[in-house]
């Protein structure tokens, strides 16, 4: 099990050093990051979908994890 911790926190900081941290740079130069402080909340079409992308990933993380985690108790 702490193998597993140890991995998954090795995959959560390099994906923020190499994809989320950059991302935010880039939006404050291009003044992306203005546009989406003024929005107002999630809503419409395009914030469901999103929402409903982002709980799709989450749950198929978990059960990624679930499957790796009861193959090796066996």
């Amino acid at each position: 099990m702490d193998r597993i911790s140890r991995l998954w926190a090795a995959v959560v900081t390099g994906f923020l050093a190499t994809v989320l941290v950059p991302a935010t740079a880039w939006a404050e130069e291009t003044g992306v990051a203005d546009l989406v402080r003024k929005k107002k909340g999630i809503g419409g079409f395009g914030g469901i979908v999103g929402l409903l992308c982002c709980v799709a990933v989450v749950v198929i993380v978990v059960v990624v994890a679930l499957v790796v985690m009861r193959s090796r108790k066996k």
